[in-house]
């Protein structure tokens, strides 16, 4: 299946250039190329995108403010002529952050990484004569079935992955972001980039985190917003 691609960035000769270097990336498709983040959003509304090239300085809304806005936002690589947000930008948990001029050996490896966590991912497990959910995760060289009721939250720590289950945490590989995409549609919420909770076990949330399974973990900056929206809380 190819991977649907959309570039947002104000300047033409820089989309020009990205379309021209991933038309020779096999795999890709691009889906689209929008001129604004308000332009995106309202493309991402009505069609399927798995990654970004996103632009960070954009009039109305910056790239790093309009990933926050997305819920449940595809793979990000962003695309810019500034270091400076890098930090910023990587606290996001994008895939990769390109300096302008982009060269194609330098995209070519930011897609690579892309594709490596594509790779990586975990396959979900849905029982159709059942309404229970579950997931496989590998761990301790073989694949656990763990059921979406079961994770209490998930902690990524680096090297490594800590799902939080009823009674027992499950140390694993697997890469946070590759288990937020699967897990999103099942009453989860990404809350900080080391994060995911399940709503089913939120206890209580204050201005700076959430109470889950007596534990108070805290809000990322950049996930703070979408966080309450998808929690049902109004932010002050």
């Amino acid at each position: 299946m190819k991977v649907r691609c959309l570039i947002v960035d104000d300047e033409p000769l820089a989309r020009k250039l990205i379309i021209s270097h991933s038309s020779k990336i096999e795999g890709l498709e691009l889906v689209g190329e929008c001129a604004d983040a308000i332009e995106a959003s309202n493309f991402l509304r009505t069609h399927p995108v798995d990654l970004i090239f996103l632009d960070v300085q954009m009039p109305e809304i910056d790239g790093l403010r309009f990933v926050g806005t997305l819920k449940n936002p595809p793979a990000i690589i962003f695309t810019t002529a500034f270091r400076d947000f890098a930090p910023e930008a990587f606290e996001l948990d994008v895939i990769d952050y390109l300096l302008k001029p982009i060269s194609f050996e330098r995209l070519l490896k930011a897609v690579n990484k892309f594709f490596d966590r594509r790779m990586n991912s975990i396959a979900r497990v849905v029982d159709a004569d059942s309404v229970e959910a579950s997931i496989y995760v590998k761990a301790d060289r073989k694949m656990h079935k763990i059921a979406f009721d079961d994770i209490v939250y998930v902690e990524s720590m680096d090297e490594y992955v800590k799902v939080h289950l009823k009674g027992r945490v499950l140390v694993t590989r697997e890469n946070i972001s590759a288990l937020d995409e699967k897990l999103s549609t099942h009453a989860f919420v990404r809350i900080h980039r080391s994060f995911i909770v399940s709503t089913k076990h939120v206890s209580s949330v204050s201005s700076d985190g959430v109470e889950v399974g007596g534990k108070l973990l805290p809000f990322g900056r950049a996930y703070k917003l979408s966080a309450l929206a998808a929690l049902g809380v109004r932010s002050k």
